[in-house]
């Protein structure tokens, strides 16, 4: 029997410093690879001799930082939560956590599909378990998701649960402007909800992306406005990418002037930086108003301020944050919006995904069965 060992979500970053070459391998982590004989005898010693300990321990501390930056903030957050669930799990079982045996991952990722009224989705489970196999290649162990026994778990719960995304329903232009009237701009915080539903809407943004947004990612011009997305879902390696949002004719519906009437009335322009979105603090006392705070707003409170919006305003759906991305490339794509104008709003890196929204926007569109259903005007050949 396996003795339990505690692991933390970080990696574990022990090494030779005598005959070690510190390496970043393809998955982020630190790989310690012993120098040859040759390379080690080649060095002058008196570099050797000079060579700063505490310098060593300042370039492992940079590998540390740069392993973690292979991946996303969020995906780190999730796999250190989806990491610290399997431990649960383990340790309820009486099961070893680190090095984890093959069966072990393979009765936890059973147990999430299969419980009664909480079974996980798919695509949830599948996380859990790169979780667990990234935990491992950080440590320097071959993952136990590798093993045919749980790629066998795995596919039969894809084939049973399915892959199929679930939609939230689209906040087109139509729905925006009901779910805008039912907002009351007359309060600081209703001018901020108002400006993250148009903004999203007219830049086709992710709830990360409004929440990441700094002041000095705005840029305004007599045409509009032009915001710089840093980095995103699809550009990891933060290339950066530029979204211009032209004035609209209907003020109600005008992103860039949304946005200008937030920094005022927030007063966070001119040499002020930071967030443009942020959070209130809870009023205390009856007629207390909530104040606006330097803390950033969370991305999942973005998500609450387009549910609250469009319950407010009587809208039949399942709509998220996403909704708002959803809807405008719905809206854009039935009103004839070629693909390529499209895809350079939204940044999709895949025409296939794209296409997969506008199909969905267009399905009614020269449906076969209209014409199916109206009067043959042809004369029969028979």
């Amino acid at each position: 029997m396996q003795r339990r060992r505690s692991l933390s979500a970080e990696p574990d970053f022990a090494m030779n410093r005598e005959a070690s070459d510190d390496s970043i391998s393809p998955s982020g982590g630190i790989t310690a690879v012993a120098h040859e004989r040759r390379a080690v005898t080649s060095t002058p010693v008196a570099e050797i001799a000079s060579y700063d300990e505490s310098a060593y321990d300042a370039d492992i501390e940079s590998a540390k930082y740069y392993g973690r930056a292979a991946r996303s903030p969020r995906t780190r957050l999730e796999y250190a939560r989806d990491w610290a669930h399997f431990a649960r799990y383990c340790e309820r079982a009486g099961l070893v956590a680190f090095p984890a045996e093959p069966q072990t991952v393979a009765a936890y990722l059973a147990s999430l599909a299969s419980r009664p009224k909480r079974a996980l989705k798919a695509t949830t489970i599948q996380r859990r378990a790169a979780a667990i196999a990234f935990q491992h290649r950080q440590n320097g162990h071959a993952p136990p998701t590798a093993h045919p026994i749980v790629a066998d778990v795995l596919a039969g719960i894809t084939r049973e649960h399915g892959m199929a995304p679930q939609r939230k329903a689209a906040l087109t232009i139509e729905l925006l402007r009901k779910a805008l009237t039912a907002i009351d701009d007359g309060t600081l915080r209703g001018i901020r909800n108002r400006t993250i539903l148009l903004l999203g809407f007219a830049a086709a943004l992710r709830r990360s992306e409004i929440v990441a947004l700094n002041i000095e990612d705005l840029e305004f011009d007599q045409r509009g406005l032009t915001v710089h997305i840093r980095s995103s879902k699809t550009d990891q390696e933060g290339l950066g990418e530029a979204i211009a949002i032209p004035l609209a004719s209907d003020p109600a519906l005008c992103a860039v002037a949304a946005v200008r009437q937030w920094l005022e009335r927030a007063q966070i322009t001119g040499d002020c930086s930071g967030a443009v979105f942020r959070s209130f603090a809870l009023p205390r006392g009856r007629d207390a108003q909530p104040l606006l705070q330097d803390r950033r707003l969370r991305d999942r409170e973005v998500a609450r301020i387009v549910q609250r919006a469009a319950v407010a305003a009587g809208l039949e759906g399942d709509f998220a944050a996403h909704s708002l991305r959803a809807g405008f490339i719905t809206s854009a794509a039935v009103r004839g919006v070629a693909e390529v104008n499209i895809q350079r709003v939204s940044r999709h890196k895949s025409t296939e995904v794209l296409r997969a929204y506008v199909r969905h926007a267009t399905r009614f569109d020269e449906a076969p069965l209209t014409q199916i259903l109206q009067p043959n005007t042809r004369k029969s050949a028979i």
